[in-house]
């Protein structure tokens, strides 16, 4: 589905608008040119303005594709003058010249080798570049190889694809008369082309070492960035409430932020706020708010995390508890299938001895009880 989102940026608004406004400009010269030798040099510079222009919102458009945009640029006069600011603008259309006067020197020479060969490193040339944005990457065949080794079994599809867009063009060439209506069908043919390349470029931006602008994981390493930051203002709250003996408070906050957590996040969350814990001085409420924690994570069926809560508490205070029976009874249960009898015993026994004397452990508790005795016996 993203590749197609790709493929269909050539055909926005936006770029439709291109190719409409540049087509005619394109047939409009072309239409000007005689057999007149002064005619065709004066219509060469602007001829070659606006092949720049193409090339340089090709640029853009492949740009744009392998950096995670799905959204088509809006052609500007800018993109001329960028263009010559930015030479891969005009590095493929000089070697696509240096190439046809090469042929029409040396007529004799056969063409079909020189079209085998620019569709079989065209991809590899225009990935280079645009990974490591520099013009001289066209022709580094180091980093050309990277984005052969790199795109691996999509590389030989890509290159049909690009021989499939020329071989098209070419058929349109032949057939159709030269103007505003040709020049569009291959000016959409090349975007579609260049878009194909930067939406590979894309699929394959692990295999390749590359980092596009745009990508799931840069928005959730933002995401995650900006809730680190809640985070120790949460942490900071928190420190706040027990240092002013605010523990319903500190306990309260906590509830809210773990609940509203998802389960992936409560881990570091977890850690966090044990890590933070170590570092602020003595306080009296902290061990309460830990049991706080332990009795909000075992609600929200995080047995692992409350029983790592638990042994932090045991650490600060040897007679840490959980406030109820269920929450006894799951921390006993998961210390024992995790082979953690130590935890589980002291949990049990400091729960046991803090209730009434006359206090009768529910069935489940007292089954882990008995496991325990038996165990020792």
């Amino acid at each position: 589905m993203e590749l197609l989102k790709v493929l269909a940026m050539p055909f926005q608004m936006a770029s439709l608008l291109f190719v409409a406004a540049s087509s005619l400009l394109m047939g409009l010269l072309i239409s000007m040119v005689t057999p007149n030798p002064m005619t065709i040099i004066l219509m060469l510079f602007p001829i070659w303005l606006m092949l720049v222009w193409l090339t340089n919102y090709a640029l853009r458009l492949i740009d744009d594709a392998a950096n995670g945009v799905r959204k088509s640029a809006t052609a500007s006069a800018e993109m001329l003058a960028d263009a010559y600011l930015d030479s891969r603008a005009w590095v493929h259309p000089v070697i696509a010249i240096a190439l046809a006067a090469m042929h029409l020197l040396h007529p004799q020479w056969p063409v079909a080798p020189t079209l085998v060969a620019a569709a079989l490193l065209l991809p590899a040339s225009l990935g280079a570049c645009t990974m490591t944005g520099r013009a001289r990457d066209a022709l580094n065949a180091v980093l050309m190889w990277r984005v052969v080794r790199g795109l691996g079994l999509w590389y030989p599809l890509l290159v049909m694809f690009i021989a499939v867009c020329a071989l098209v063009a070419t058929v349109m060439i032949r057939r159709m008369h030269p103007g505003a209506l040709l020049v569009a069908g291959v000016q959409m043919l090349l975007l579609v082309a260049y878009a194909g390349i930067g939406g590979a470029l894309y699929e394959r931006r692990f295999e390749l070492g590359f980092d596009p602008r745009v990508s799931p994981e840069r928005v959730a390493e933002k995401l995650e960035a900006e809730r680190v930051l809640r985070r120790q203002h949460f942490l900071d709250g928190i420190y706040n409430d027990l240092r002013m003996r605010k523990l319903p408070r500190a306990i309260a906050s906590a509830q809210e932020w773990l609940g509203r957590a998802q389960s992936t996040e409560r881990d570091g969350d977890v850690h966090a706020i044990l890590a933070a814990g170590r570092t602020w001085p003595e306080l009296p409420d902290y061990v309460f708010l830990l049991q706080g924690l332990v009795t909000t994570l075992v609600e929200l069926n995080e047995r692992s995390l409350a029983c790592r809560v638990a042994e932090a508490g045991l650490a600060i205070a040897p007679e840490f508890r959980a406030k109820t029976e269920a929450g006894t009874a799951a921390l006993v249960s998961y210390a024992l299938e995790t082979s953690r009898r130590r935890t589980a015993a002291k949990l049990l026994d400091n729960f046991l001895t803090r209730e009434d004397a006359g206090y009768q452990p529910g069935p489940q508790l007292a089954a882990l009880r008995e496991r325990l005795r038996s165990s020792t016996a």
